[in-house]
């Protein structure tokens, strides 16, 4: 017996029906991957051109830090926290820099008390020439660290 075609149309309406709700699901599926494998990076994202960080690793003994050169996309900070198990502690310099190309620039060091820091390049977008950063409210903070192919820009020196 050969199907009606109003039986064709509710056949092909039903299988119609059924691919769409597996897209549907697949594509559920797929962004729910996504968040799990999205990026951390919670500061501004910059080329690797336009924002640059080179110091020495060995500055031991120093009360000042120099940062032999910095390349900053925007007028920026230059902070300097102790490093706590290699997550930044306490902030124990900072040096306000200009948007492009600075070198030698000093942070005066104080309060140290660990062997290590770890320096990275904020930028200066709150309140001008005022470190708008809070710790606890790193991801509100209008004075954010730059994040180069998604690492935050920053090197970790020995100082004592």
């Amino acid at each position: 017996m050969q199907p009606t075609a109003m039986q064709r149309i509710v056949r092909v309406a039903a299988g119609l029906a059924l691919g769409l709700g597996a897209l549907a699901l697949s594509a559920c599926s797929n962004s729910a991957q996504a968040e799990e494998t999205s990026s951390k990076v919670w500061g501004y994202v910059a080329s690797a051109k336009n924002a640059q960080l080179e110091l020495d690793e060995n500055q031991q003994g120093v009360d000042e830090l120099v940062v032999r050169r910095v390349v900053a996309p925007s007028d920026a900070w230059i902070v300097v926290h102790a490093d706590e198990d290699g997550k930044p502690g306490m902030r124990v310099g900072l040096a306000h820099i200009k948007k492009g190309e600075s070198t030698d620039v000093k942070v005066k060091l104080g309060d140290l008390t660990t062997p290590k820091v770890i320096v990275a390049i904020h930028a200066d977008r709150g309140t001008k020439d005022k470190f708008d950063f809070d710790m606890m409210k790193k991801e509100m903070s209008p004075d954010r660290p730059y994040f180069v192919d998604e690492k935050e820009l920053a090197k970790i020196a020995t100082v004592r």
